[in-house]
């Protein structure tokens, strides 16, 4: 019994301990918060799996719609030409200002997409992710125009510059002609 008693008692201090000394390192400042260094080792390692496993735990039951509809893909061209391509990138454009700083960088989506799940593109656009700068744009778009840029993020990396500068001109032809009827 006494033995039982001291493990008990062993275990108990060792987790005040262990958070005694987690408040001391969260309220000494020694962390560094700054986005001009990127994570490495075990902290690096700790928020990428964490991040990984959230999304794909999350997303797994997403139903996928078709993808390949031009009205979409047409939207979702809109929609990440306007919100997306200063931190994701596009066909034969340069890194922005914006996308340099970034810590953790965003995803380069011309590469990247290719191997990306689209029911976790759709989760990660639809909730964000929390100290990354990926707003949550579900509080500000429906499904149907989340699933329009997920849709046109799986058409990036087969598309060229050419391509994506002719659906810029495109669009901003379309948007002068509006713009003179009213």
């Amino acid at each position: 019994m006494k033995s039982l008693k001291k493990i008990i008692l062993s275990v108990v201090l060792t987790l005040v301990v262990l958070i005694a000394a987690l408040l001391f390192y969260i309220y000494s400042g020694w962390y560094d918060v700054s986005a001009m260094n990127e994570e490495s080792g075990i902290s690096k390692w700790a928020l990428e799996t964490t991040m990984d496993n959230s999304v794909e735990s999350r997303s797994k039951n997403i139903s996928i719609p078709y993808l390949n509809d031009s009205l979409m893909i047409k939207e979702g061209f809109e929609h990440y030409n306007e919100m997306c391509v200063s931190c994701h990138g596009a066909p034969g454009k340069e890194e922005t200002e914006l996308s340099k700083g970034l810590n953790p960088p965003a995803p380069y989506l011309v590469e990247d997409a290719k191997n990306m799940d689209p029911r976790e593109i759709f989760w990660v656009t639809k909730y964000g992710i929390k100290m990354t700068g990926m707003p949550a744009w579900g509080k500000t778009h429906s499904d149907k125009k989340i699933w329009a840029i997920v849709t046109f993020v799986k058409k990036l990396p087969n598309m060229s510059a050419e391509e994506y500068e002719k659906m810029e001109n495109t669009y901003a032809t379309m948007e002068m002609d509006e713009d003179h009827e009213h």
